[in-house]
């Protein structure tokens, strides 16, 4: 019976892309224009800043994600315009599964992190004594959401700017802005100029940036307060 413990570590690896993203894209961009494509890409930043980003539909990045919960991969698929395989709960043996715990119940003080490990006890117990009287896709109802996965999503470059300018504020959750940090770090790499797209949403124009959220965290001022000071 494999033994279960708690995953460390969220790793997030581009495994394919479409060859040379910016290139393709600045060719789709001159179609549009009847123009002849720049060797800088130049199109790509301006069809960017102008909002003309379907030409961004043209590069698309599959990444593997893996080390990450049941509750971040809910978040995950929420971005309905991707595509994503996931590893199964109703086919795959759960007996002893890798759990995340978070942060705020590891590192505080109290009784968080005992009750944390306590549940997940519980709960890999249940389900063991579930998977040998009934079937494994009734047995998973009593997983956690803490309960380790590993996701292949394949994403546009225009759906993961909207993807980066969510997930990448302040304000989600801990665990999917990791995983959009390590996106971006990937897609970077592969296209440069992806660099100033793949923002937080108050970066979404970075030349005039400012806090669209209710709450703010007060890394740019809020829109109101933008026109206060003018």
């Amino acid at each position: 019976m494999k033994e279960g413990g708690m995953s460390q570590v969220i790793q997030v690896k581009l495994v394919s892309c479409t060859n040379n993203p910016a290139w393709t894209i600045e060719q789709a961009a001159s179609v549009c224009y009847d123009s002849t494509p720049t060797e800088d890409c130049k199109l790509v930043m301006q069809c960017y800043k102008s909002g003309h980003t379907s030409v961004l539909e043209h590069a698309s990045f599959t990444f593997k994600i893996s080390g990450i919960s049941r509750a971040c991969s809910h978040q995950l698929v929420r971005h309905r315009i991707a595509s994503y395989s996931q590893r199964s709960q109703r086919y795959v043996n759960e007996n002893g599964f890798d759990f995340v715990e978070p942060i705020t119940a590891s590192d505080t003080s109290g009784d968080s992190d005992y009750n944390f490990l306590n549940a997940m006890d519980s709960a890999q117990y249940y389900y063991e004594q579930l998977a040998k009287q009934i079937p494994k896709e009734d047995a998973r109802y009593v997983l956690p959401n803490a309960c380790e996965t590993t996701v292949y999503m394949t994403i546009n470059l225009r759906s993961m700017i909207n993807f980066m300018n969510e997930r990448l504020c302040s304000r989600a959750q801990w665990e999917i802005q990791e995983v959009a940090k390590q996106m971006r770090r990937e897609v970077v790499k592969v296209m440069p100029q992806a660099e100033k797209m793949l923002v937080p949403k108050c970066e979404k124009n970075w030349e005039y940036p400012f806090c669209p959220e209710r709450q703010c965290c007060g890394r740019h001022l809020k829109l109101k307060d933008v026109y206060k000071n003018d």
